[in-house]
């Protein structure tokens, strides 16, 4: 019996180990009883992938700028094969001599009406050349996106023509600085502090009510800050300070 229980658990464990050579990611946890060992239970965990998400997230950006300016389609116009351009330089850099069947499959669902042969001319000038990733700011001036179309549309794999990146980033600097004071304004106000303007109205300062008393600041605090009745207050304009 012992010997069987053992056997179980070494073929459970081979399974865990074949199922890791096999490209999928998993955690290989022990499963007991007491001192018993059952065996060994493999939970399959979503493997990372950075380089591809990447590139999803920019071709993501790109389809909501396509959105944007022209609907669930790209019309056609002279223009317009811009878009396959971009995607296949992004798909190259990313998939390497297989980006064929993604920029065929992506025109094919924007660009409904581009016939195969031009998307395939595209896809030949790529490959025709050395070809290096795209900065933000060369996929801005290619799509000629505006610091404003950047911001109303929340993009930020794509730069702007219109504003170059050391400039953007002053201003995403200057933008985090008022959001984060007006986060601890908000947090003053909840904790019970007054805005300064009331704080001012209501302040020694602007009320000087030493002057009801004709005597200075200094010598109203030394005499315990009395406080001068309605009337008192309402003539003190006429009264002379006390040096």
């Amino acid at each position: 019996m012992e010997r069987l229980g053992v056997h179980k658990a070494t073929e459970s464990r081979k399974r865990a180990a074949e199922a890791d050579h096999s490209g999928s990611a998993r955690d290989v946890s022990v499963v007991k009883v007491g001192d018993c060992l059952l065996g060994y239970k493999a939970a399959q965990r979503r493997a990372r992938g950075g380089h591809w998400n990447h590139f999803r997230g920019r071709m993501r950006e790109i389809e909501k700028l396509i959105r944007h300016r022209h609907g669930d389609i790209v019309p056609e116009a002279d223009d317009a094969l811009i878009y396959v351009e971009v995607i296949a330089s992004l798909a190259l850099v990313e998939f390497g001599q297989d980006f064929v069947d993604v920029v065929l499959g992506w025109a094919a669902r924007w660009l409904p009406w581009a016939g195969k042969a031009d998307v395939e001319e595209i896809i030949y000038e790529r490959t025709k050349v050395r070809f290096s990733a795209l900065s933000a700011d060369a996929l801005g001036h290619a799509l000629h996106v505006s610091y404003a179309e950047r911001c109303a549309l929340d993009i930020r794999t794509i730069g702007a023509f219109d504003v170059p990146k050391a400039k953007r980033a002053r201003l995403q600097k200057e933008k985090r600085r008022q959001r984060n004071r007006s986060r601890k304004e908000e947090q003053r106000r909840a904790a019970g502090a007054l805005p300064r303007a009331d704080y001012l109205a209501n302040s020694f300062s602007q009320a000087r009510p030493w002057d009801a008393f004709g005597i200075s600041r200094r010598t109203w605090e030394r005499r315990g800050k009395p406080m001068p009745g309605a009337e008192a207050i309402s003539d003190c304009g006429s009264m002379p300070l006390a040096a």
